[in-house]
């Protein structure tokens, strides 16, 4: 299983980006062997930031991505392939991927580019 997470650095002790588009990176982190993939958001190419962000997590095949607020274009790419959002801005991503374990992470429930439930 992967999961991503938007950071502002390249590791688990960067912290988790305040917005989705606005990252330094995106980790890809296999939960099986805890293997991460860093993905620079400069060698991303597409219509948008936001779309090719997104279409990055599906291709990859995660079920789950740990972020900040993220805007409709994405929050409804992601939602639509059923990758479960989870607000993790205000932490490191190790912390925030510890947290969402135990479910202690809230759920994006909807676009929050001016809030998060």
């Amino acid at each position: 299983m992967n999961i991503a997470i938007t950071t502002d650095g390249e590791s688990l002790d960067s912290p988790v980006s305040e917005k989705f588009e606005r990252c330094l990176y995106m980790l890809i982190v296999n939960m099986n062997d805890l293997s991460i993939t860093a993905i620079n958001k400069d060698q991303l190419r597409g219509t948008s930031l936001e779309e090719s962000l997104a279409h990055k997590v599906l291709e990859y095949d995660c079920e789950a991505i740990i972020t900040g607020h993220i805007n409709q274009t994405a929050f409804n790419i992601l939602a639509d392939a059923y990758v479960t959002r989870y607000f993790g801005a205000g932490h490191s991503a190790k912390d925030a991927l510890e947290l969402s374990e135990k479910q202690l992470l809230k759920l994006i429930k909807e676009d929050c580019t001016s809030h998060h439930q």
